[in-house]
């Protein structure tokens, strides 16, 4: 007799099915937010993971998707040195079948396929029936250490900026050697930071899907390279919806954007609608300087600023000084929890003298 539920690793066939799950599963607070991967599932798997690993729910009885994990690979900087990590993700349990023993029978696949690795993983603060979920200690769930948190901040580019203090230009094929060593000297000073082999950009590497080199501004003082940082759009395969909002939301969402119309600010999009923003990637600046970070935020967003785009997305750690470049700026900021899950004792790298004091979570990648 065939088991009524079959888990089993997902093939590029199975995107449609990916999408429609996905669709049925949005992430809810005060703004309900849906992450879309139209058109192909897959596509946004690969810049997440550079080792994707997607796994499938069927239930066979009623020939449909009950539920879908990630829980792929990418080289990340660990206390200094490059480390193949998991990363887990787009944990999705159709609202049909979350009774019952579903989680028992995802995490008893998470088990299996961990054994004693630990991975990665990001919940939006505002995310209560997740975070309750992986504090709960049920059994078959691994271990979810707290490992920092994550501010995104969505900045409003209709505002004014002071003009950047630094010289800045945009990269070229040239530079790629300049920008990897300054990479390869600063990254692994913040935990977590994605490694990057920027020969693969302007390629048809997945993981680097859609970016080029030009999409990267440098900072210079004199002639040293200073500071770097990426503009991403990734709307072509990678789309936040705003489903809707609900409590003090549903009027400060109105409030908000009137005065946005008069003095410059975010506009919050209206329910059903994709945001429209680019995203800054790859930060890093010497000595984690807020004010070279201020330059190439003023410079982004001068460039961009008439291109349509409502808002430039930047994710830092919560602890982070590089927060201080953008504090006089227009945004809405989200917050994510980001743990360390095992199923063993605490990761040793959350104590280890070495670990570095902030970490790098790339919202892109996330």
């Amino acid at each position: 007799m065939t088991p009524r539920f079959n888990i089993r690793p997902a093939e590029q066939e199975d995107s449609a099915a990916l999408l429609t799950l996905i669709n049925d599963t949005p992430q809810q607070g005060s703004i309900s937010l849906n992450f879309e991967r139209n058109p192909n599932f897959f596509h946004a798997t690969q810049t997440t993971t550079s080792e994707p690993e997607v796994w499938l729910m069927e239930d066979n009885n009623e020939q449909r998707l009950a539920a879908s994990f990630s829980i792929g690979k990418r080289y990340v900087y660990v206390n200094g040195e490059k480390q193949l990590t998991r990363y887990g993700n787009d944990l999705r349990i159709h609202q049909d079948y979350k009774g019952g023993r579903t989680l028992f029978r995802l995490f008893k696949k998470y088990r299996e396929l961990m054994q004693d690795e630990w991975m990665q993983t990001v919940i939006l603060e505002e995310n209560k029936a997740s975070i309750d979920t992986v504090s709960s200690g049920r059994l078959s769930l691994p271990n979810y250490h707290k490992a920092g948190k994550l501010v995104t901040h969505m900045i409003a580019l209709n505002q004014k900026v002071i003009p950047e203090k630094h010289t800045i230009r945009q990269a070229n094929s040239s530079d790629v050697n300049l920008i990897q060593a300054f990479f390869d000297q600063h990254a692994k000073k913040k935990q977590f930071y994605p490694c990057y082999d920027f020969s693969k950009i302007d390629s048809d590497n997945p993981y680097y899907r859609n970016l080029n080199l030009s999409s990267y501004y440098l900072c210079f003082n004199q002639q040293e390279l200073v500071a770097v940082a990426g503009v991403w759009d990734q709307k072509s395969f990678k789309q936040t919806r705003f489903l809707s909002y609900s409590g003090n939301m549903k009027l400060l969402r109105h409030v908000n954007n009137f005065a946005s119309k008069l003095f410059g600010g975010l506009n919050l999009p209206i329910p059903g609608s994709i945001g429209n923003y680019i995203s800054m990637h790859s930060v890093l600046c010497k000595d984690n300087d807020p004010e070279l970070l201020k330059s190439l935020v003023s410079k982004i967003m001068s460039d961009h600023r008439n291109t349509g785009y409502d808002a430039l997305i930047l994710g830092l750690d919560q602890q982070d000084p590089l927060h201080q470049a953008i504090d006089k700026l227009k945004r809405h900021s989200l917050i994510s929890n980001h743990y360390l899950a095992s199923y063993g004792e605490q990761p040793d790298i959350l104590t280890h003298s070495s670990a570095p004091s902030l970490m790098y979570l790339e919202p892109c990648r996330l």
